[in-house]
């Protein structure tokens, strides 16, 4: 017998150890069910299940359970992995992209910074930052990141709050 995904929901929501409680509990629902696509489908749903005979029945209920159970946890494993993955970034700390700092005159500068050191003048070691900065601001960086306590990670000029980004080498074309 072949039953569609709807039907395999509704036997996963309403599932119990047998088919006579699988049914009731769908025959429960029908007379709420305002929609008459759904209605049709617990209705094809019930008369399925009673065509099967009852230990294959209730095989096929537990196996249609654990189905919709496996996929459920690959997703919330899958959303967990991809989190896990987000968090070995480090979060981006420091001055706002839309900051008041990036349209002030002075700033000249937009730095991404990771902290090496603890013995940096700003943050902790395995942090990262965002600085606009003006000239002497920026001579400062790189004089951090002389010491090794600060790598500049990633550079632009900034004019009037608009970044000008530096050219990477090789990437001339």
């Amino acid at each position: 017998m072949t039953f569609t995904r709807s039907e395999l929901e509704m036997i996963y929501q309403y599932a119990a150890a047998n088919r006579a409680a699988t049914v009731v509990g769908l025959a429960e629902i029908i007379p709420v069910i305002k929609d008459p696509l759904t209605r049709t489908i617990v209705e094809n749903t019930i008369d399925k299940l009673e065509k099967i005979p009852e230990p294959e029945c209730s095989r096929f209920i537990a196996e249609t359970k654990a189905r919709f159970l496996e996929e459920r946890d690959n997703s919330i494993r899958r959303r967990l992995a991809e989190a896990k993955a987000q968090a070995k970034e480090p979060i981006m700390q420091g001055h706002d992209l839309t900051g008041f700092e990036r349209y002030l005159p002075q700033t000249r500068h937009m730095i991404v910074v990771d902290i090496l050191s603890n013995d940096s003048p700003v943050g902790y070691k395995g942090e990262r930052y965002r600085f606009f900065l003006s000239d002497e601001g920026y001579k400062n960086a790189r004089a951090s990141e002389q010491r090794g306590e600060a790598k500049i990670r990633s550079h632009a000029a900034v004019c009037c709050g608009s970044l000008y980004p530096d050219k990477k080498p090789g990437r001339d074309r």
